[in-house]
């Protein structure tokens, strides 16, 4: 057991031997791109300001114009609804006329005063 540790802490110290090159690697392209990064991000962000307001003045513009499209479309939808709901008694309604057409038709005419 004690030499399964002992190689265990071997391996660990050689992979982090192995692994400063790879560190000193990557801090010196780190370290040679950070120009280019960092002009790439003042222009994206000149960009994304630019692009950002003109969007924000966009949204002035036509939010209203979506909110009132956005209102029709929800009180039709409610207006769909309703009848989807009261289309399934037609037939008992029909039907109750019929009866009602039935019942005037066959009752003896009143005497007018």
């Amino acid at each position: 057991m004690l030499a399964f540790i002992i190689l265990s802490a071997l391996v660990v110290a050689f992979i982090g031997v192995a692994a400063i090159p790879f560190m000193i690697l990557g801090a010196i392209i780190w370290l040679v791109t950070l120009p280019i990064r960092l002009f790439f991000k003042l222009i994206g962000g000149l960009f994304g300001m630019i692009f950002g307001l003109m969007g924000a003045l966009l949204g002035l513009v036509f939010a209203p114009i979506v909110m009132v499209v956005v209102a029709v479309a929800l009180v039709s939808a409610l207006i769909s609804a309703l009848f989807s709901l009261f289309v399934p008694l037609l037939p008992v309604a029909l039907l109750a006329l019929l009866v009602w057409a039935i019942y005037r038709v066959t009752r003896p005419p009143t005497p007018a005063f």
